[in-house]
Formats: C-alpha cells, sequence, structure tokens
C-alpha cells in the first residue's frame, strides 16, 4: 500500500495512543486521504455531524452559543475555504467535537504513546 502523499485522521485514545480511521479494521487498513485539504473537510464535517447531534449538556458544559457555532460552521462549509475550516476547528473552544486531525499516513504512528519508565521515556507504537 502506497502512503507517500496520502493523509490519514488521526485522534488520541488514552488506552491506545494514537489512532486512525479505518477503511477495514481487521486487516488495519488505514482510510486515506488524497489531500489534507480533504482529511480536513472530513474533520469539519464530522464535527459538524457531532456538534448537531449532541445534547445541551456538552453545550453549556464547554460554555459554547450551540447556535452560534453551528450557524458559523455551516457559512463556513459552504464557502468551502479548508484553511478557514481548519482554523475554526483549532481556535473555537469545543468545536472539534472528536479531536481530529490531519498527518501524512507515511509518518503516522499507530498506537504511538509517551510511557514514563524507571529508565526514561519510551515512545511506542508502529508506521502503517
Amino acid at each position: 500500500m502506497e502512503l507517500k502523499g496520502k493523509f490519514v485522521i488521526t485522534y488520541d485514545t488514552i488506552c491506545d495512543g494514537m489512532q486512525c480511521q479505518f477503511d477495514d479494521e481487521e486487516k488495519k487498513i488505514p482510510t486515506l486521504y488524497d489531500s489534507e485539504a480533504d482529511a480536513n473537510f472530513e474533520i469539519f464535517c464530522d464535527a459538524m455531524a457531532g456538534l448537531e447531534g449532541t445534547d445541551d449538556d456538552y453545550f453549556h458544559d464547554n460554555n459554547i452559543d450551540k447556535e452560534k457555532v453551528l450557524a458559523e460552521m455551516e457559512a463556513l462549509k459552504l464557502e468551502g475555504d479548508n484553511d478557514k475550516m481548519r482554523d475554526y476547528l483549532q481556535s473555537t473552544t469545543g468545536a472539534n467535537y472528536y479531536g481530529e486531525s490531519v498527518e501524512p499516513a507515511d509518518e503516522f504512528v499507530l498506537g504511538r504513546k509517551a510511557i514514563f519508565t524507571g529508565n526514561g521515556l519510551v515512545i511506542e507504537g508502529n508506521k502503517l
């Protein structure tokens, strides 16, 4: 599988470290995007769907004006400027509902996590 020039959507988990989306979980075939912009657009749409489907407690707990944030996100989506969408998720508290990010597929380390041991810091995980 050629990973050079492809991108993955990543997210961090407490137990398993950094993860990415998979087309086939059993065979560990990652979902690959042809550009960083395509992956960022997917993250933005995922975040919108998550926010639209969550209960009001999330907005209250994170001090977010639900209607305002969803209206701003809808306007950015219609505008189609991936840089603005990415920047919005990075700068607006709680907007990146799933805490996703984009990494080049050939650099991504599945399960990457830092473990502090008696011998110092150990980084574990495996490249795709």
